[in-house]
């Protein structure tokens, strides 16, 4: 044992075990290396916590605007893996023909018109980027799509909730949790 070395975890040199410093952060081949490497892993600290803190900050000082943008990713992103592998509602084109795969989680009633239902399952599904963006959601014939598949009841109500309703943080944050949980479920089920 007399012979067996020791690497510094500061320069990464190996160095004879009888030489060196045994201090709580580890081994090193001299008490300068023990000080720096103390000093540069306190300072890793710091920058952590400096983190965490700004991350915490800006959580805070989210708006309803800032809120409701994340929570609308996330419940668009839940869509488009709850549909993968769907043609598209509008014109029945398979996803992998759809520009290079691209799909978009398009609204029946748009987001603009009917902001009450942005968070409604029924009248959001798969949809191709042509149909969603270059044809303004290509209407007609994914009303004609959406009666296959949620039925006219469904479709004749959600053209009908005119009823407005206001959203605040609280729902915001939820949706987003919500949706969030429910994706990661679902890819869990698959893998």
């Amino acid at each position: 044992m007399a012979n067996s070395k020791k690497r510094c975890r500061h320069c990464k040199e190996y160095f004879p075990a009888a030489q060196g410093v045994n201090v709580p952060l580890g081994f090193f081949c001299s008490y300068d290396h023990a000080t720096k490497h103390g000093l540069e892993k306190a300072k890793k600290e710091r920058h952590k916590q400096n983190r965490k803190e700004l991350t915490e900050y800006r959580e805070r000082t989210k708006n309803a605007a800032q809120w409701k943008k994340e929570a609308q990713a996330s419940f668009n992103s839940y869509i488009r893996y709850r549909d993968r592998g769907r043609d598209c509602i509008s014109c029945g084109r398979a996803w992998r023909d759809c520009y290079g795969g691209a799909v978009d989680a398009g609204h029946y009633r748009s987001r603009g018109s009917a902001s009450h239902l942005a968070f409604n399952m029924h009248n959001c599904h798969s949809q191709c980027v042509h149909c969603n963006r270059h044809l303004s959601g290509n209407v007609v014939e994914y009303r004609k799509g959406l009666i296959d598949r949620i039925g006219i009841d469904k479709v004749e109500a959600l053209e009908n909730d005119n009823e407005v309703r206001r959203f605040d943080i609280d729902y915001y944050k939820r949706i987003k949790s919500i949706f969030s949980r429910k994706l990661r479920h679902k890819k869990k089920l698959i893998e």
